[in-house]
């Protein structure tokens, strides 16, 4: 597996601040890649938005030396 971008470390970091509410304009190629790889899980509260949380693997990424 690749090693995280600088964009998808400082989204990642950006989530993991707070639960955010995105828009589906909001997912990004980087946001696509977190959530493919298990850093992040999304859930549908209505129609085009999504709130994301960083999973325990995202935080301990994030935890890791880059």
């Amino acid at each position: 597996m690749r090693a995280l971008s600088d964009d998808e470390r400082n989204l990642l970091r950006h989530y993991s601040e707070r639960d955010r509410v995105i828009s589906t304009r909001d997912r990004t190629p980087a946001h696509q890649h977190l959530l493919s790889i298990g850093y992040i899980k999304e859930r549908a509260v209505s129609v085009g938005y999504w709130v994301v949380r960083v999973t325990e693997a995202g935080r301990k990424v994030l935890r890791s030396p880059s």
